[in-house]
């Protein structure tokens, strides 16, 4: 079994696989022909520090995200975001695009925060879209601008790019107002749950990568959010149907299950790394969430 890594960009992630992709800042637009072997027909699970927006023009496979799984097909538009558990397969080659950036490189050039003006890029996660072709195209040829002006020397290069970019995250932001995987939210108590997730999301990353050296528990996530837990937590119960405990558990066992079937750590490793203290707590919780012990689910 292998480790499931995070990747803070993407020439190192084909780094790992033995493909040298120059990368000089936190952004990158390719051709999806030249990144694809033999070695990534289908890759391990994995996770990323960074965004990546692909416009599939023919092609075949899927790709997953956490617990979704989502077919692709030609004229095919799909995002991830940092943090989560990701995998892909091609069964037959694509053709297309590949955009990927940090809110490191995006947030300088947008004049309203990120999080305000794209709220879609928090989205725990979103379908791939099968777009229309008079939009598929209006898409690559921004795409097809982005990877000249991304292989030119320019001054100016990061504000061009950025600008590109930028017209991408607005065109996708116009696409989903109207396509089945809209996400515009409603209400203040959707907006919660949205915000909560999202948090839910980077907080477990941040577990994992050792900046956080334990689980918060509902007051916790209540103060970031600035609001009262027990209005944060009736919020949630009314509109999901699940309390913030019951959220937080299932994230514990999403990680545990992944790492202990996925991964060559330890069961004691595995602990540490979701911020128990001892392999005991961590097995009796692990027992009680799913009827067998984490020794157990590792064998079967």
């Amino acid at each position: 079994m292998n480790e499931i890594v995070t990747y803070n960009s993407i020439s190192e992630y084909f780094e790992h696989f033995g493909i040298n992709i120059s990368q000089e800042i936190d952004f990158t637009v390719h051709s999806l022909e030249i990144l694809q072997n033999e070695i990534l027909q289908k890759s391990p699970l994995f996770r990323t520090n960074y965004f990546a927006f692909l416009l599939i023009e023919e092609g075949a496979g899927y790709y997953t995200i956490d617990d979704n799984w989502f077919p692709i097909r030609e004229n095919s538009f799909y995002f991830t975001n940092p943090g989560h558990l990701k995998s892909f397969a091609i069964d037959k080659k694509w053709q297309g695009y590949i955009t990927t950036f940090t809110l490191d490189f995006l947030k300088p050039y947008v004049s309203k925060p990120v999080a305000e003006e794209f709220l879609f890029l928090l989205k725990e996660s979103i379908p791939v879209m099968y777009l229309p072709k008079d939009f598929f195209k209006e898409l690559k040829n921004i795409f097809e601008i982005l990877l000249l002006d991304y292989k030119r020397t320019n001054a100016l290069k990061k504000e061009i790019l950025a600008s590109q970019l930028i017209t991408i995250l607005y065109k996708t932001k116009s696409l989903l107002r109207t396509h089945k995987a809209r996400v515009e939210l409603k209400n203040r108590p959707a907006e919660i749950v949205q915000e909560f997730t999202s948090l839910l999301n980077t907080h477990f990353l941040d577990i994992l990568n050792k900046k956080e050296i334990h689980i918060w528990n509902v007051q916790e996530f209540a103060d970031r959010l600035h609001i009262h837990p027990n209005y944060f937590s009736s919020i949630i119960k009314n509109e999901t149907g699940k309390t913030v405990k019951q959220w937080i558990n299932t994230k514990i066992i999403t990680e545990a299950k992944a790492n202990l079937l996925k991964s060559n750590a330890s069961i004691t490793a595995i602990a540490y790394s979701l911020g128990f203290s001892d392999i005991n707590s961590f097995s009796r919780f692990f027992k009680n969430e799913t009827g067998v012990s984490p020794s157990q689910f590792r064998n079967t």
